[in-house]
């Protein structure tokens, strides 16, 4: 495998494999926390002392008479805005300068002594170093809103933040009195105007009455009752006029109609009723005494006199037709130049009237814009006397008890969360960036092995052990979750060789002090307590670590029994178990060459016929060329890997070792786990749930 793949890949990742990590980490996490906690708390310490006072204001703008408060939520909101910036500008901290004299304070003058700015004045400079210290904030989302100011002396800040809320109070009062008195000035203005238009209105009303002589407002029913009444009249005059001149015609033709004249009179009548009778009495006596008797003569000359009389009656009739005809003709043409008159006088009278209701209109108009106007102009000045501004003051600053700053909670919560950050970052860059091999994805993927198995530590898997001693408490807790992980490795050994079970195994490791011998030992023994016959041989020449735990005051080994110093049975020493041990004498002269002889051969066959299982333990593969002249006898090689310590490099290192020698490791087992933080995803991962089933002896 290629020394550049160090990264882990996260495909295979879960949520055992990652609390694993978490708890394997956790100690630097904490440390880092810890470390960040007291650097917050010891910095805290040295923080100088700030004070905070507050002032509290309140959006009340002023009520106008007249006028009905009907504000909505965005709109006070944003006024509620612009007071908070008002109070935070130049023109309000100048103000708080000049009335404290912070100028000629020697505490003040520092902040300014680096302000070299030549276009601004000390005052200036000094209320914007002042403005640096103020803080402004609503209160939810009421209208009130507090204006604060920091110092190191907590009167100072009480009395900087109080004269801030007072200016800025005293700057608005001063803005609506100018904007009051600007309006009624306009006000004023507008009068004026208004009154001299009122007055042009009402003299052109004047000059219009004068020239067309009304009096009083012209009145069209009077006129119109006025032209029917000489209507009338002028209808009867003609109707008399019709009448006089058909009894003028009359007159003049002499017309009688059946002895009657068509105009007839009282008089007129009497005389025809005699001349009547005068007739019938001529008639009467001329039939009886004849035409020329004296009564008929007497009757015909009364006769005469009466028709004279007739005559002239119609005569006089006739010239008093003629008379009363032209006297009801002039009659009738009076009343018609009278009515002509009062037509055009009506006339007159409707277009003055409509030119006089709208000079009328034009002052009325006037007239009222002017009252309306006037009237606000009172309004304004009754509210120019109880101007106020639209903030008004809740409460003053009082005088901090305690300092604002520094905040210890504050500071040590920001210090954790730094702490924490510190600390998940390393534990980042361990974990992306490790070299050791640490669970079953490790193996896989650093080293593309199969993972056997883990071999925890006495510790972490058995609890209140007996002894330490790990060789010991496999055969003092034989039930523990300990012991049961040699048993777990034999049995994956046994199966290794393809199905046909495996009788010579190797246990071998990258480096030295990686739990080879303590492996070999106790999964020997434990294969020996299960009945099977188990031969443990000790081929690491240098460390002799097997020979020295079991055996270690023996003078004959195997180097002997390959020289044929000795024989075979009388090297080979049986343990308590029934485990037979085959050691290495001390001072043995020989080499790993003795490894590729004939006579080595022959003992693995011999062994191989003798026993059950053949437990051979090697010498670290980096350390010496001799566990390579073995490979070739084993049916499966355990490589040992110690957990969290051995490097990944190392590891590939030994793979390749073992692949020149034409082999292949039949797995990897992990060992010295910490099983309380470690999770490899095999049996191992469940320890806390499996402890109460393991036995405690």
């Amino acid at each position: 495998m290629a020394d550049d793949v160090l990264v882990r890949s996260d495909d295979r990742q879960d949520v055992s494999s990652f609390a694993m990590r978490a708890r394997r980490h956790a100690p630097v996490v904490a440390l880092c926390v810890i470390a960040g906690l007291a650097l917050a708390f010891v910095a805290t310490m040295f923080m100088p002392r700030l004070y905070t006072a507050a002032a509290q204001l309140e959006y009340a703008p002023q009520e106008r008479t007249g006028e009905t408060p009907a504000q909505s939520d965005a709109a006070r909101d944003a006024q509620i805005d612009a007071q908070i910036e008002a109070v935070q500008s130049l023109p309000v901290a100048e103000r708080v300068v000049e009335k404290l004299r912070l100028d000629q304070n020697e505490s003040f003058a520092a902040k300014v002594e680096d302000f070299d700015d030549p276009n601004v004045t000390r005052k200036q400079a000094l209320a914007i170093a002042l403005l640096e210290d103020v803080s402004v904030s609503r209160v939810g989302t009421t209208t009130l809103f507090n204006v604060g100011y920091t110092a190191a002396n907590p009167v100072t800040a009480a009395t900087i933040a109080s004269a801030f809320a007072q200016a800025y109070l005293d700057i608005e009062l001063q803005r609506k009195i100018e904007q009051s008195r600007s309006v009624t000035g306009r006000l004023d203005q507008r009068l004026a105007e208004l009154r001299a238009k009122v007055q042009e209105a009402d003299a052109a009303l004047a000059e219009f009455r004068v020239r067309n002589n009304i009096l009083n407002e012209p009145s069209s029913t009077v006129a119109e009752q006025e032209i029917a009444t000489i209507q009338a009249e002028l209808a009867g005059a003609r109707a008399d006029a019709a009448r006089a001149r058909t009894r003028s015609a009359a007159g003049d033709l002499n017309t009688v109609v059946g002895g009657t004249s068509v105009i007839g009179s009282t008089a007129l009548a009497d005389l025809r009723n005699q001349r009547a009778e005068i007739a019938a009495r001529v008639a009467a006596d001329t039939a009886r005494y004849g035409p020329l008797h004296p009564l008929a003569q007497g009757a015909e000359e009364e006769l005469a006199a009466i028709d004279a009389q007739i005559e002239r009656e119609e005569a006089a009739l006739a010239r008093a037709a003629r008379v009363e005809s032209s006297t009801a003709g002039s009659g009738a043409d009076s009343l018609s130049s009278s009515l002509s008159a009062a037509q055009q006088r009506q006339a007159r009278n409707v277009a003055a009237g409509a030119q006089l209701a709208r000079l009328q209109q034009d002052a009325d108009t006037a007239r009222q814009a002017y009252q309306q106007l006037l009237a606000t102009g009172i309004e304004r000045s009754a509210d120019l006397t109880l101007v106020r501004p639209d903030t008004r003051l809740i409460a003053p600053a009082p005088v901090p008890a305690r300092p604002s700053s520094p905040n210890l909670a504050i500071n040590l919560f920001i210090g954790m969360i730094l702490g924490l950050a510190v600390g998940l970052a390393i534990a980042f860059v361990r974990e992306r960036w490790t070299r050791k091999i640490m669970n079953v994805d490790d193996v896989e993927l650093l080293l593309g092995l199969e993972y056997m198995n883990s071999i925890p530590t006495v510790r972490s898997s058995i609890e209140s052990p007996k002894t330490d001693d790990p060789l010991e408490a496999a055969l003092v807790h034989p039930l523990s979750a300990y012991t049961e992980s040699f048993r777990n490795l034999a049995t994956t050994l046994g199966f290794a060789a393809g199905g046909r079970g495996a009788k010579v195994i190797g246990i071998t490791s990258a480096l030295p002090k990686e739990g080879k011998t303590t492996t070999a030992i106790n999964m020997a023994r434990v294969l020996a307590l299960g009945g099977s016959r188990v031969v443990l041989l000790d081929a690491d020449l240098r460390r002799r670590s097997v020979t020295q735990e079991m055996v270690p005051g023996v003078s004959a080994g195997l180097l002997q029994v390959l020289s044929d110093e000795v024989p075979l049975q009388d090297v080979v020493h049986e343990d308590r178990t029934g485990l037979h041990v085959v050691p290495l004498a001390p001072g043995s002269v020989g080499g790993p060459q003795l490894f590729q002889s004939s006579q080595f051969d022959l003992l693995i066959d011999h062994l191989r016929q003798s026993y059950e299982y053949v437990i051979v333990d090697t010498a670290p593969i980096l350390a010496v060329t001799d566990t390579r002249l073995l490979l070739h006898h084993f049916d499966a090689l355990a490589l040992l890997v110690r957990w969290n310590q051995t490097p990944a490099r190392a590891v590939r290192a030994a793979i390749q070792q073992i692949n020149s020698a034409g082999e292949t490791p039949s797995g990897v087992a992990l060992t010295m786990v910490d099983a309380k933080v470690h999770a490899v995803g095999d049996a191992s991962d469940y320890t806390e749930y499996l402890k109460d089933y393991y036995a405690q002896a």
